[in-house]
């Protein structure tokens, strides 16, 4: 490990450029963004709730935290397997917000994307242990940080001021885990609180804060808190484009229902079981998925949100209503569902893969099991995440508005300014 470890860091923050980035980064970055869009226009009681008792954003700050907050409250935003995190949901909030009152050229807003992702995925790969995720919310936790790296990127703060930004923003890493145990709603405002750090941290240390060299690294700094400290060297080396890492859910719930959720969706295409002559089932997944808060949960399921983690209830919704559908976690009492998910029961297999690989077991009362595994989790592909933002952004903006919208995102590296996006996305009919 380097002398000077969060000073490696912060200079590839400041010195990364948008001309420095291959076209699939940049195309990547391009479908991170429409796919925050178009989770953060599906409506939602939480969402709605946090945004009366808040009312409109007055500061960039603010407007980071708003805009996180409907996007978290899906469940459906995308994620880096390895750290069990949620870049898009902290990230692209904070930096729309930034670029409201700070227009900077399309492609350093891209840019800066990626450079958010980069430090939430080295820090997660460092921090994140199934030990730390089953007490912390990995967003929550590495959330600030990154936001911080992106804001900085897109504030163009030099190297010293960035190392500010990022010290500051690792006093604020925040997120605990009590709520998947307890199904209830305060997930959805980790990822807001976070980008609301990061803002705050970039402007900070763009007026001259400052804040210890340490404090990500250090004897006493954020490491060492979750005992990573050896870790720290994961964060050093050029550009790895970890955004290329990002996977997209299919379905609206935890990452790890996902695979599950797939396999059982194949059972169905490739056997048609009849939900009454199912006698039980068995999810192997990897340790990680079955420790995960609220995930290992056969019920009675009574919320929304506990259905959303558990891997039994999902797997049973898809088996009883034949495919992955929104509407699957929409009912989370339907008494059909949760009788097959108290049938059905987790085992957590070290062969398998840290990138979400599973294998699902339907074992039916005239003795057949019929199989279907996977060694990873298959991402959504870009055609099915544009076609869902289309079905999320048409009642809200009209089909011309969804698909204006999308040709700013498609010219995005090239546009002089965000104005132009921006401007779209305030234009709903």
């Amino acid at each position: 490990m380097g002398d000077d470890l969060v000073g490696e860091l912060a200079g590839f923050c400041a010195g990364t450029t948008a001309p420095r980035l291959p076209d699939d980064v940049v195309g990547k970055a391009e479908l991170c963004l429409v796919d925050f869009l178009s989770a953060a226009l599906v409506p939602s009681a939480e969402a709605r709730s946090a945004l009366r008792a808040l009312g409109k954003p007055g500061s960039a700050p603010t407007a980071a935290y708003l805009n996180s907050v409907p996007a978290a409250a899906t469940g459906r935003t995308d994620t880096h397997v390895r750290s069990s995190s949620h870049p898009g949901m902290v990230v692209f909030p904070a930096l729309l917000a930034l670029a409201e009152r700070n227009p900077v050229p399309g492609g350093r807003l891209l840019a800066a994307a990626v450079v958010g992702y980069e430090v939430m995925c080295r820090l997660g790969t460092a921090m994140i242990t199934p030990e730390v995720s089953a007490v912390f919310r990995p967003t929550g936790v590495l959330g600030p940080v990154a936001a911080a790296a992106a804001c900085a990127h897109l504030l163009a703060l030099d190297e010293t001021a960035t190392r500010a930004a990022l010290g500051m923003a690792a006093n604020a890493a925040c997120g605990l885990n009590q709520w998947a145990r307890d199904a209830t709603q305060e997930h959805v405002l980790h990822s807001a609180s976070a980008a609301r750090t990061g803002v705050e941290s970039a402007l900070l240390a763009a007026a001259g804060l400052t804040a210890s060299g340490g404090a990500i690294d250090g004897e006493a700094g954020l490491l060492a808190a979750f005992g990573a400290r050896n870790r720290a060297h994961l964060l050093a080396g050029g550009l790895r484009f970890a955004i290329l890492d990002i996977v997209h859910k299919p379905a609206p719930a935890c990452i790890y229902v996902q695979g599950p959720c797939q396999l059982a969706e194949e059972i169905v295409r490739r056997h048609r079981p009849d939900p009454a002559r199912i006698d039980s089932v068995v999810v192997e997944l990897a340790e990680q998925a079955v420790r995960y808060p609220g995930c290992d949960n056969s019920g009675p399921i009574a919320d929304v949100v506990a259905a959303q983690l558990s891997v039994q209830f999902s797997v049973a919704s898809v088996l009883a209503s034949g495919g992955i559908h929104d509407r699957n976690w929409q009912n989370p009492a339907d008494p059909g569902v949760n009788r097959l998910a108290a049938r059905s029961r987790l085992v957590a297999d070290p062969e398998l893969s840290a990138r979400n690989g599973s294998q699902v077991r339907v074992l039916l009362d005239d003795g057949r099991v019929l199989v279907a595994e996977q060694e990873t989790f298959p991402s959504m592909t870009a055609d099915e995440i544009v076609q869902r933002f289309r079905s999320a952004a048409d009642p809200v903006y009209g089909h011309a508005g969804s698909e204006a919208i999308l040709g700013c995102i498609e010219r995005l590296d090239g546009a002089p300014s965000t104005a132009e996006l921006l401007e779209a996305l305030h234009s709903r009919r």
